[in-house]
């Protein structure tokens, strides 16, 4: 993958992180008896760029593991807004635009035209495909050629169906992300890649993004908090549950 500089060092969901830092840093402090009882440490805002922080950095790691030759960046900052793409692949297959999606639980279906998530229509066809064609204008202005496929990474789908994939973006679970890339023909040799590489990789290409503080770490130190508060729930479910068997024993005849 090649050592971190410039870009390469964006963390996966490093967008996404420091907005739940910034909302929780805006929410009161748990109480000792919130604390005591499992309460959620998120707030109700922060919740789904929660979800979505982690998709992104599930994702992130699944690319970790591209072969030699392949270079992943993530987080990229585009535009004038706030709008980021999630993760850019570049390697002998082309450049792959990806957009992450966490729908833990749900069930996704897939048809030529259309994504729906538990019955709910997704416009993630066309958002994709927007990402890919920005892509593709950048490296066209810099004289590259290579092709830009968009995609759309799924994780933790409890159903994934895919009755037909769109014509011009791929959608597929996380797991299956690196066996759709790598099975791309390879079609963009090392001197065009290596171009590609070097100007995704340096900041001047993008919209200046900052990142404040800490983040990954302060991230983590919230996740922890939801992963002990989660913790704390089952305990006290489970002591309930023990506490219905013993009454309900203690009724039996003896």
């Amino acid at each position: 993958m090649g050592e971190e500089s410039g870009m390469r060092g964006r963390a996966a969901g490093l967008s996404v992180m420091e907005q739940v830092v910034r909302l929780q840093d805006a929410a009161p402090p748990r109480s000792a008896l919130a604390r005591a009882l499992g309460v959620n440490p998120l707030t109700e805002e922060a919740e789904p760029w929660f979800a979505g922080a982690t998709g992104e950095r599930e994702v992130g790691a699944v690319l970790s593991r591209l072969p030699e030759g392949w270079t992943a960046f993530h987080a990229v900052p585009i535009g004038r807004d706030e709008s980021d793409i999630d993760h850019l692949v570049v390697g002998p297959g082309g450049v792959f635009s990806i957009n992450t999606k966490h729908h833990r639980g749900k069930k996704v279906w897939v048809g030529a035209k259309a994504v729906l998530v538990d019955g709910m229509r997704e416009p993630y066809i066309r958002n994709s495909e927007f990402e890919a064609s920005r892509i593709r204008r950048l490296l066209a202005e810099q004289g590259l050629t290579a092709p830009v496929h968009g995609m759309v990474a799924v994780v933790g789908a409890a159903k994934f169906t895919v009755a037909q994939q769109p014509a011009r973006v791929t959608i597929v679970q996380s797991s299956e992300l690196l066996r759709s890339i790598r099975r791309r023909p390879n079609v963009v040799d090392v001197m065009t890649t290596t171009a590609i590489v070097h100007l995704f990789d340096h900041p001047a290409t993008w919209r200046s993004d900052t990142p404040v503080g800490d983040t990954v770490g302060r991230f983590e130190a919230i996740a922890r908090d939801v992963r002990t508060a989660a913790f704390v729930r089952r305990g006290w479910a489970l002591a309930g549950a023990l506490a219905l068997i013993a009454g309900a024993v203690a009724l039996l005849p003896h």
